[in-house]
């Protein structure tokens, strides 16, 4: 029995892995998106993550990189990014036309915002392969966005030509600033610092008005300023990450500790069938059962078992013809209320969700759960994407009839407390779908 009990514990904890393996890789398997990914897809490559890289210089311009990893796991994928990795070499002009024109429209709407001259330029496309130890192909859009800093003599303020800037669940921002300078207001917090960088994860953050700011002033924490300048790196080797920044850093773990645990449940429940422990095996004729009786004593028990089950029989129809009845009228009592919450108060009934507009449906699920709700919850319940939620959530709150607030890393929307509770909602001319 013992030994039972720990194949059975062994099982509970393989099932407990596997729950938490099985999410985290269906997470992995959505599919990147972002300016210039589409020629990807034509050729085949469907990334898995997308990294933006954004350096930003003392001048207040930044040198932007777009990454889409893609994991080569198989023959296909890695076959298929060889034969894009030489388009891209022989055909650039393919990938950067579509790219640069989206580029431009988004540093276009940048420059509006903030009433500061931008421009992009230096517009390039290389595709690599790198090892984390996994195998990754990474496909790299770079250019120069002038301006994109506001500086103020020793301050650079960064984050005023990206407001509300959109991360899906895929993608990462990476932004990093000159050795000496340190940052001295940092909104929202990163999911990550390093040295001269901060890192904010669409999985985690969430960026609302205002955000991301990032204050930077010289000498404020970073090192002394080097009389020796540092090369600039090039596109290849400018974010090549430690192995510990593995875009996946934990399934390949999971999943193997997983199928080592399934082994192992495999192998002892092998060993207790041919034991007998489970059935099927050889116990003998007087291999004691689970009642603690001997196979001798099955003949008295069954009959014992049969009068005892002949006898409830009346018992058990009277709970079941009670129970029926009370199911009866609880969905009598359901349906009058679904009646009742279906009609409006002038006693016409409110007209179905195929006929309201985004904006309908959103404040009627805020309506539901009493006023306030969670944006996630938005996009959950109304089975949209992560992006199209944040357009429309964006557009309520420049007209007014949302307001939203940060709790912890979510975004709380809830409707206005007055009449004019939406009018200093601030502005979001960011763009909501990111670059």
């Amino acid at each position: 029995m013992a030994t039972r009990d720990a194949v059975f514990a062994l099982l509970c904890a393989a099932l407990c892995v596997l729950a938490v393996v099985a999410p985290t890789a269906a997470a992995q398997e959505s599919t990147a998106s972002g300016p210039g990914v589409e020629p990807l897809v034509q050729q085949g490559v469907e990334p898995d993550s997308t990294r933006i890289v954004v350096e930003v210089s003392e001048r207040g311009d930044a040198r932007w990189e777009i990454q889409y990893w893609t994991r080569l796991d198989d023959e296909n994928t890695t076959e298929a990014f060889r034969s894009l990795q030489d388009d891209v070499r022989a055909n650039p002009d393919d990938y950067t036309a579509a790219f640069a024109e989206r580029i431009a429209s988004t540093v276009g709407a940048a420059e509006n915002a903030t009433g500061r001259e931008m421009a992009a330029t230096n517009v390039s496309v290389a595709a690599e392969t790198r090892s984390l130890p996994d195998s990754f192909g990474v496909v790299s859009y770079s250019f120069e966005w002038s301006n994109f800093a506001a500086v103020d003599g020793d301050r650079l303020v960064v984050g005023d030509a990206i407001e509300g800037f959109f991360l899906d669940s895929s993608s990462r921002l990476i932004l990093s600033w000159p050795d000496d300078y340190g940052a001295t207001t940092v909104e929202p917090a990163g999911d990550e610092t390093r040295e001269n960088a901060v890192i904010w994860r669409g999985t985690q953050t969430e960026f609302v008005s205002g955000e991301p700011n990032v204050v930077l002033e010289r000498g404020a924490g970073g090192s002394e300023p080097s009389a020796t300048p540092t090369p600039t790196p090039t596109p290849g080797d400018s974010e090549t990450p430690a192995a510990g920044d593995d875009p996946f850093p934990t399934t390949t773990a999971l999943i193997a500790l997983a199928l080592a645990l399934v082994v192992l449940v495999g192998a002892g429940a092998v060993y207790l069938r041919s034991r007998g422990a489970l059935g099927g095996g050889d116990g003998g004729a007087g291999a004691v059962d689970a009642t603690g009786g001997t196979d001798a004593d099955a003949p008295a028990d069954s009959t014992a078992a049969t009068a005892d089950e002949a006898g409830s029989e009346p018992a058990a129809d009277d709970a079941a013809t009670s129970r029926a009845t009370a199911d009866a009228g609880a969905d009598t009592a359901a349906a009058d209320d679904t009646d009742e919450s279906d009609a409006s108060d002038d006693g016409e009934p409110s007209p179905p969700p195929e006929l309201l507009s985004n904006e309908e449906r959103v404040l009627r699920l805020i309506e539901s759960r009493g006023g306030r709700i969670k944006q996630q919850e938005v996009a959950g319940a109304l089975d949209w994407t992560d992006a199209k939620t944040s357009k429309v959530v964006r557009g309520m709150r420049d007209e007014g009839t949302i307001e939203g607030f940060r709790l912890g890393r979510e975004n709380v929307l809830r409707l206005p407390e007055d009449d004019d509770g939406g009018a200093d909602a601030p502005d979001g001319d960011g763009d909501s779908n990111g670059v």
